[in-house]
């Protein structure tokens, strides 16, 4: 039953997150109780008491939200008046104080390691090491990387997944690259990449995606409601096995199907309950608003390493000026005078580091000028090389060689920008300015959709392909100290990126996007909860032994300047700090659920 499975699901959820808060709380519990620390109330769950009993000194209370709970201590909060008690938490040595702080943090972080190696015990799934997209242009592309390769090792390390390939992507030094051992066609070789930074995404890439399955892991709709694959009765976790009759292995050969049939019915196999079921969908004619301009310059962003271009001497960056004595103004006129000709050799004037110099390249069949064509990447800039006849841009004037300033006023600084403000204009007209021969033009466009370039989408995403990993109580241990690791390395980029700005603020979540991930993970099995509830429990501690005043690492902060001046700081100054910290806390909620919201409503 689908309600059963939900409710479960959240159940363990709630019992799962409100664990890792009970466990921070229990260490702080058990070490002010070992250390003769005065223990006022020990809570499960937050909020009014629904039960409470007196054993001995310390109220132990059922509160009525489970998540977590807290220990009061005598003496503990700095506007309390302090009596001398020797059994109040401030008149215990520095030490003292500092070991109960310490405890939770400690029991969160065995907590992780406990339930990593539980996780693996069970079995988690992983996001496989294949490749499925590479960007073109980027670090993984001009290392020759394709589609479907496997990487088996990383530096050194064997059998990873996507998750390990990330963070160590994300760690390692750009001028020495990582070391990737590659499985294609039953042969294996080793390449280095040498990561790039992801400005957008504030981190460290190399340009590949994980390889897909056929399973449906969601179904949406377009922007007027339609979802193709809903009406035809396609379900999540449904696989696709066969398109028009035919049987399909990859997501590749049903999106070049979906895509050449805007409009028009097709049939779809799909394995159910491992039983076949024939639906017939009917792509959704997918056309983005438009203004018929490309911008790809005739710099080059990539060249494939052992290609034609590099064995000719081509680099990134290099801008080509001419081809074959003609003057080039973009990537278009060197696709079209290489591609167009019939010449056996081309001789190419690329401008590098301010010297201008001259490649020869042997181009005797039409293949090879292919092969050659997509052994280099153009950088997008502002610059038009090429309009789309009958579309906007061509009817307000603009030209190859043009260059586009600004959008309604705003000035563009590149071309992803510029497509974004064109993509989700929905049409409305805007103010286009450019610029040629150090004249300025300006027009009133609108952006209109191409039908002739529409292409066909029932509006499904598929699962990544995952591996299962399950092991041995000694190997389940090795595994999950291996993943506590990462797991460590993957809060330290996070926390490093915000830092260094590098890392929008947009990323941050907060509870519920925690929740969402944890309920997840449930569906996923007991395996991928466990392993997420570790992560979360490593997090957890890390975050909390940070210097910011409300968290322990703030007290143990304040600690240790006690130590070093000899005296405790004043209350005034504890107090003081506990309401900036207090602030901070709130804010950063604030902000974390308020980007939570937004989430939600953009799905």
């Amino acid at each position: 039953m689908p309600f059963l499975n939900v409710s479960t699901n959240v159940i363990l959820v709630i019992i799962g997150i409100g664990l890792l808060i009970f466990i921070h709380e229990l260490g702080h519990f058990l070490v002010a109780k070992k250390i003769g620390v005065r223990v006022l109330a020990f809570s499960m769950g937050f909020g009014p008491a629904l039960l409470k009993k007196q054993w001995g000194e310390t109220e132990y209370r059922l509160s009525l939200f489970p998540l977590g709970g807290y220990v009061k201590l005598a003496g503990e909060n700095p506007e309390e008046t302090k009596t001398g008690d020797p059994r109040e938490f401030s008149s215990k040595s520095p030490g003292q104080r500092a070991s109960v702080l310490v405890a939770g943090v400690a029991l969160n972080a065995v907590l992780a390691f406990i339930a990593f190696i539980v996780a693996f015990e069970i079995g988690v799934p992983f996001i496989t090491p294949e490749v499925g997209q590479v960007v073109p242009g980027w670090p993984a592309w001009e290392a020759g990387i394709q589609r479907g390769d496997k990487i088996i090792e990383i530096n050194g390390n064997k059998n990873p997944d996507f998750e390990d390939l990330f963070t160590v992507v994300a760690l390692s030094d750009p001028a020495r690259g990582v070391n990737l051992k590659i499985e294609r066609d039953d042969k294996t070789f080793d390449v280095t990449v040498k990561p790039e930074f992801d400005v957008e995404n504030g981190i460290q890439r190399i340009g590949i995606m994980p390889a897909t399955s056929l399973k449906i892991d969601k179904i949406f709709a377009f922007e007027d409601a339609v979802s193709p694959a809903k009406d035809a009765g396609i379900q999540v976790g449904d696989v696709i096995v066969a398109v028009n009759g035919k049987q399909i292995s990859t997501e590749e050969e049903f999106r070049e199907v979906e895509a050449e049939n805007p409009g028009k019915e097709i049939s779809v196999t799909i394995l159910r309950d491992n039983r076949e079921v024939p639906l017939n969908v009917v792509p959704y004619k997918v056309t983005r608003w438009m203004l018929g301009i490309s911008c790809a310059t005739s710099v080059l962003d990539g060249v494939k390493e052992n290609s034609i271009a590099s064995n000719a001497g081509f680099i990134k960056g290099d801008e080509v000026l001419e081809v074959n004595s003609k003057p080039v103004t973009g990537f278009a006129d060197i696709k079209n005078l290489i591609i167009d000709s019939e010449k056996e050799t081309y001789v190419f004037t690329i401008k590098r580091n301010d010297t201008v110099e001259v490649i020869t390249v042997p181009l005797g069949d039409r293949k090879t000028r292919e092969e050659f064509l997509s052994s280099i990447a153009p950088l997008y800039g502002l610059r038009v090389d090429s309009v789309v006849e009958g579309l906007p841009a061509e009817k307000v004037g603009i030209k190859p060689g043009d260059e586009i300033v600004s959008l309604d006023e705003k000035e563009i600084q590149d071309w992803n920008t510029f497509l974004q403000v064109v993509m989700t204009s929905h049409g409305k007209p805007m103010v286009i300015e450019w610029m040629r021969d150090n004249k300025h033009f300006v027009s009133t466009i609108e952006p209109q959709k191409n039908e002739k370039t529409a292409v066909g989408n029932i509006g499904v995403k598929f699962k990544e392909k995952t591996v299962m990993r399950q092991y041995g109580l000694i190997n389940s241990c090795i595994v999950g100290t291996k993943k506590a690791i990462i797991n460590v390395q993957r809060l330290y980029l996070t926390i490093k990126g915000f830092f260094s700005q590098r890392l929008s603020p947009k990323n941050v979540g907060g509870f519920i996007l925690i929740a969402q991930a944890s309920y997840e993970s449930a569906k996923v099995g007991t395996g991928k909860l466990v392993y997420f509830l570790g992560i979360l429990s490593l997090q957890l501690a890390l975050l909390n032994i940070l210097p910011i005043p409300v968290l322990d690492g703030g007290h143990l902060m304040f600690l240790a300047i006690e130590r070093i001046k000899g005296s405790p700081v004043s209350q005034r100054t504890l107090a003081i700090a506990q309401y900036i910290g207090f602030g901070i806390i709130i804010t950063l909620f604030i902000y974390a659920t308020r980007n939570d919201i937004m989430r939600l409503l953009s799905l």
